[in-house]
C-alpha cells in the first residue's frame, strides 16, 4: 500500500509540473486562473502527504 501511494504522490507532482510548464503556453489573461487552479492542486498534494 505505501507503494501505491508513493507512485499517487509522484504522479501528482508529475502532473502538477506539467501544469506549471504549459503556462508559458496560454495567454497571459488566462495565467491567474491557472495559477488559482495550480494552487489548489498544491494544497490537495500537501494535504494527501499529511496522510503518510
Amino acid at each position: 500500500m505505501e507503494i501505491d501511494l508513493a507512485s499517487q504522490i509522484a504522479n501528482d507532482l508529475n502532473m502538477i509540473k506539467q501544469r506549471i510548464s504549459s503556462i508559458n503556453h496560454s495567454e497571459i489573461a488566462e495565467h491567474s486562473d491557472a495559477f488559482e487552479e495550480i494552487h489548489s492542486l498544491l494544497q490537495q498534494a500537501l494535504s494527501n502527504l499529511d496522510g503518510v
